[in-house]
Formats: C-alpha cells, sequence, structure tokens
C-alpha cells in the first residue's frame, strides 16, 4: 500500500448532470465543479486493481497498466479496485479518483461496492463478485484526464469498488496502480479556508459504504426488497391469457426450472381486493419465498378526481388497506397505481389526465393505502419508456415525489425482426433516442435523476419472429454478461404472453430460446437469497 503526499489536480473532469436534451454532447463547455481547487494533502492508492473480460472469462489481467471498462470487441469489461485503509485514514470522507488513460466516448461511470476477498492475481469474469450497490454515477468525456466521485464515509479495514459504464459499444479505460504515470487513489477534500470540518452525521455529501455480501444462500435483500448485491428475477405469467396466473406461474418456473423472486400480478377496477387469496397463498409459501408485485388501474374517476378524493375510490382504498392489513399481515408487497400513465396524458388542463393531475392520483392512493394499513407496501412508479414520451414537456411531471415512491421501474420491449427495437439486451434496457430524439437511455436517465432509488424493469420481453428465430435466444445470451452494465437495476421481471395484440414473447417457444433463458436466469447476478419476513398470516 503506497501513500503519495502533495499531488495537484492533474486534470478536470464535468460533474453536472446531463446537459439540455440529454445530449452527451453537451458536457462540452460544461464547467467542472473541481476547478480551481487547492493541492490534495495526501491520497491512499489502490493496494490491487484489475479488470475482467467477458470475452475472455478466464483471463486474468491483474498486471496490466490500465483498468478496461465499458463493453465492444471485447465483450462487457469491468474494473476492480481495492484500498486498505487505517483508522487515522478514515477520519473524514474520501474521494475515489480514477485517472483516466483513454476516454473516445462521453458516457457515465459507476462506481459499485463489491466484496473484497478477490485476488488480483486470479480475479477473472468466471468468478468476479456480485455488484452490489451504487454508491456513486459521473459522467466522462474524451478528452478527460481524471475522474472523481462523491465523498464517502469509510470504515477500517478493506474496501472494494467495481467499476462499470452503461456503454454498450465502445470503452474507457483508466490507469491502474501498475501505471508509471498515475494510479487509483483515495483522498480527502482540503478544507476551505476557515471551514470546519462536518461530522459525519451532519454532512450531507457523505455516503455510508454497505458492504456488498453473498454467501452459500445468495445475496441477501434489505429494506423494501432491495439485494445488498445481484438482482431479483420475476415474471408477469400467462399476460393477456384467459385462466389463472399463479398456474400460469407454476408452468413457467416448471418450464425454466427455477423459483421466481417476483410475480407480477394485475387489477383493473374496484371488484376485487387484493392481494387475492390465491396471491396471498403463492406469496406465502414458506419453501418458495416470492414477492408479489400488484399493478392496479382504478376506473370510473379521472386522476384529478381521485387526488381531490372521490368517494368510491376511497373507500375501496380503506377496504384495501384493511385487507391488507389483517390478512396479508406484515409481509412486503411490490405496489404501482395505473403504469405506464404516458399513453394517457392528456396535457389540456382541463382534462383531468394531465402529467401533474397523475403525479397528484399517485401520491394520494399510496397515502391513503399506508393510512389504512398497507404499511409494509413498496411503491414503484412505472414509466413506459416509450422515447416518443420521453421528449414531451410533461414527461418529468409525472414524478409524484421520493417521499411516495420507493422503486423506478420502466417498462421495455425487444423486437426480433429489424427495426426499431431490433438489439441486444443492453439496448432493449436503455435504448437511446434516435432520429432527432435526444435520450440518454431510460437507466442513463433513471440513474442521474434518481441516484438514491433501486431500479427495475417492470416488464421486458422479446418478441418471437418465425423469420428472426434465433434472436430471442442471442438476447438471452447475451444478458448474462450484460447485466454488468446495470449495477443499479436490481430487479427484472419477464412479461411471458403468447398472444399481446398479436405479439409472442413465451420464452419456451423453441428449445433454443429456452435454453438460453434458463442460463440466463441460472447466471450469478441472480443468486439472491429471498427471505419474505411475515410468515405468521
Amino acid at each position: 500500500m503506497k501513500r503519495v503526499a502533495a499531488w495537484s489536480t492533474v486534470g478536470a473532469v464535468a460533474v453536472a448532470g446531463f446537459g439540455a436534451g440529454y445530449s452527451f454532447g453537451a458536457f462540452d463547455g460544461l464547467s467542472s465543479a473541481f476547478e480551481g481547487m487547492p493541492a490534495r494533502a495526501s491520497q491512499v492508492v489502490s493496494d490491487a486493481d484489475t479488470y475482467t473480460s467477458s470475452a475472455n472469462p478466464d483471463t486474468n489481467y491483474g498486471s496490466q497498466p490500465n483498468l478496461q471498462v465499458g463493453g465492444g470487441s471485447a465483450g462487457v469489461q469491468v474494473g476492480y479496485v481495492r484500498f486498505s485503509l487505517s483508522a487515522s485514514e478514515v477520519e473524514q470522507p474520501l474521494r475515489l479518483r480514477l485517472p483516466v488513460e483513454q476516454v473516445t466516448h462521453s458516457d457515465l461511470v459507476e462506481i459499485t461496492v463489491v466484496n473484497p476477498q478477490w485476488d488480483e492475481t486470479r480475479l477473472t469474469a468466471a468468478d468476479s463478485p456480485q455488484l452490489g450497490k451504487v454508491m456513486d454515477t459521473q459522467p466522462v468525456r474524451a478528452g478527460d484526464t481524471e475522474v472523481r466521485f462523491d465523498p464517502m464515509r469509510f470504515s477500517a479495514g478493506e474496501v472494494s469498488f467495481a467499476i462499470t459504464t452503461p456503454a454498450p459499444a465502445h470503452y474507457m479505460s483508466f490507469r491502474s496502480r501498475e501505471s508509471t504515470v498515475d494510479q487509483p487513489s483515495l483522498f480527502a477534500d482540503e478544507p476551505a479556508p476557515g471551514a470546519t470540518t462536518p461530522s459525519p452525521g451532519t454532512s450531507p455529501a457523505v455516503h455510508g459504504v454497505e458492504a456488498s455480501h453473498e454467501d452459500k444462500a445468495g445475496c441477501a435483500v434489505g429494506p423494501n426488497l432491495v439485494p445488498d448485491c445481484g438482482a431479483l428475477l420475476g415474471v408477469a405469467p400467462g399476460a393477456h391469457a384467459s385462466g389463472s396466473k399463479t398456474t400460469a406461474l407454476t408452468r413457467f418456473e416448471q418450464a425454466t426450472g427455477r423459483r421466481q423472486d417476483v410475480f407480477h400480478t394485475y387489477h383493473r377496477g374496484q371488484s376485487e381486493l387484493f392481494p387475492t387469496a390465491d396471491e396471498t397463498r403463492t406469496a406465502s409459501d414458506p419453501t418458495n419465498p416470492r414477492a408479489l408485485f400488484v399493478n392496479w388501474k382504478p376506473t370510473g374517476a379521472s386522476w384529478a378526481e381521485i387526488a381531490k378524493g372521490d368517494p368510491t375510490i376511497d373507500a375501496f382504498l380503506d377496504k384495501v388497506g384493511a385487507h391488507v392489513a389483517r390478512d396479508f399481515g406484515d409481509r412486503p408487497f411490490f405496489f404501482t397505481v395505473h403504469h405506464e400513465p404516458e399513453d394517457n396524458v392528456n396535457p389540456d388542463p382541463n382534462s383531468g389526465y394531465t402529467a401533474s393531475d397523475y403525479a397528484a392520483m399517485y401520491r394520494h392512493v399510496i397515502e391513503r393505502l399506508r393510512a389504512a394499513g398497507a404499511t409494509h407496501m413498496i411503491s414503484v412508479m412505472v414509466y413506459m419508456a416509450y422515447i416518443k414520451w420521453t421528449q414531451e414537456p410533461w414527461h418529468d411531471q409525472l414524478y409524484p415525489g421520493n417521499d411516495v415512491v420507493d422503486w423506478i421501474a420502466w417498462d421495455t420491449y425487444g423486437y426480433s425482426d429489424p427495426g426499431y427495437g431490433n438489439g441486444d439486451f443492453a439496448e432493449l434496457v436503455d435504448r437511446v433516442g434516435s432520429h432527432g430524439q435526444s435520450w440518454p437511455g431510460f437507466y442513463r436517465w433513471a440513474a442521474e435523476k434518481f441516484p438514491s432509488k433501486p431500479l427495475m424493469v417492470a416488464e421486458w420481453g422479446v418478441w418471437y419472429s418465425s423469420s428472426s428465430p434465433q434472436h430471442q435466444a442471442d438476447v438471452f445470451n447475451g444478458a448474462v454478461a450484460q447485466m454488468a452494465h446495470f449495477p443499479r437495476l436490481k430487479a427484472l421481471v419477464y412479461f411471458e404472453s403468447s398472444s399481446a395484440e398479436g405479439r409472442d414473447s413465451r420464452v419456451d417457444i423453441n428449445s433454443g430460446s429456452l435454453d438460453a433463458y434458463r442460463r440466463f436466469a441460472d447466471s450469478r447476478p441472480f443468486s439472491v437469497n429471498l427471505t419474505v419476513p411475515g410468515a405468521t398470516k
């Protein structure tokens, strides 16, 4: 472990959010938040670092003078860096600094806590640690010489980060500790003249580093069912088809060979209380724990009327809350109201369906259910993620507020025939704008806009086509490695339908697709030990 004294700023990186229009090119000309800052008193240089490549899953790169991160012809590449910290070195917040070797395309870079028990000389993609909590996301652009992340509060001992980017087509390179030019380091900001050092409990810039742990049972889940590492895997089974959804769930699990962590169900109107008896039994199975995701669309009143307290809707919400408290106990469950609202927005101020009306309606429903007894409900804001709607001036007005939203989610689908939406898993999850539409991709947008929220793909699927029968399997196969592009993605829920407006997303439509999906579902990101509390009812 090296300690280096008195180093000066060697470059600037823009740390502001995406520019107007969410264009990566908008980084050009942004002023650096760090320009003019004084030299740092000391830094702690990494004592181990390396990177992995999915294209060469058994190759170790621990002796290389660089850390390659991203995608492209070398597959998905993830960097790893580890530090050993003494008690005196963690008395104040520290920033992680990555010196840039080469960046050819502007994008985001993220640092994620991982278990530090890895060997620099042995680590490969085949045995890499699970990605845990994302601590910070920063933009990086061509020409930058370093990236600095937000201050973090550490404990003495070893700390390790994975370095990732959502960029699927190109890579960025950072200097490693083997570099003779510069090395990754942790450093403390020098206080401004006359300023006092904030205490750990009062500094708004300090983030607590949470350990990413995985044992033989898999990654654990924490508050709001957020996995400590990895991601939940789920399904909306038998969608757009008649029959029992619990029966469809059993069939899907038998076909794919594994239990689903999340069971996504849909309810419409006010005729049936939820969760139903079947749903409750499914979520209460002690040998196969599952988390419900209840999706409800109210009827008979506009968004504006519900927000103002429509008597019929309020009476129903009160019944649901009491039913949850009485019959579902303290089991946590995901919930959303009127998912994909973009399709129904009418910007006319008197329509009752403006984006602001939706936000107010969502808030009213969540607060009413919580007050009526649904205290273990985990609220999910589900966007349609259709680029056409992201361009509308009202798009940001849909958000109800951090206090009534626990998770951010979006729905997205891939097409097997050439044209719009025909791409790999990374394109499906983080589809960017084209033909004049300026949009960075929904993952990038959500990571920037909602840095404190876990992310979920609440519906996804690959529509099968007999003219491109291999495409569905290709997407599933690529997704095994491409999950590493999206460490904030903590749940992924497949939309399984034999006929959704004439389209078929079934994973078992042929043996190639089923085998590929099984490999994806069995991959390490989904080794989560879902223990849902509240088995007393």
